[in-house]
């Protein structure tokens, strides 16, 4: 069912995700059955660095026209 997933997934961002998760569970003395908890912020703390490029690049494709229509006053109104 979910075969070539790679493609999707960022490996090396995982793997950072996976050390991040390792050492915070560490550093808390290794406690049992919280690895859902460590995974999840690592993967927080990682996902709050990385830069923006997703909401940039949306930024770029939208047409100016579609931006500057808002700033129109609306001809129905007087």
């Amino acid at each position: 069912m979910y075969e070539n997933t790679e493609k999707f997934v960022d490996l090396d961002f995982e793997q950072r995700v996976r050390q991040t998760a390792y050492h915070l569970w560490e550093n808390d003395g290794r406690p049992d059955g919280r690895e859902k908890e460590y995974w999840f912020q690592a993967l927080e703390q990682l996902l709050a660095g990385r830069p923006q490029l997703a909401s940039a690049e949306s930024e770029k494709r939208i047409p100016s026209s579609i931006t500057t229509a808002d700033s129109h006053d609306d001809p129905g109104s007087a």
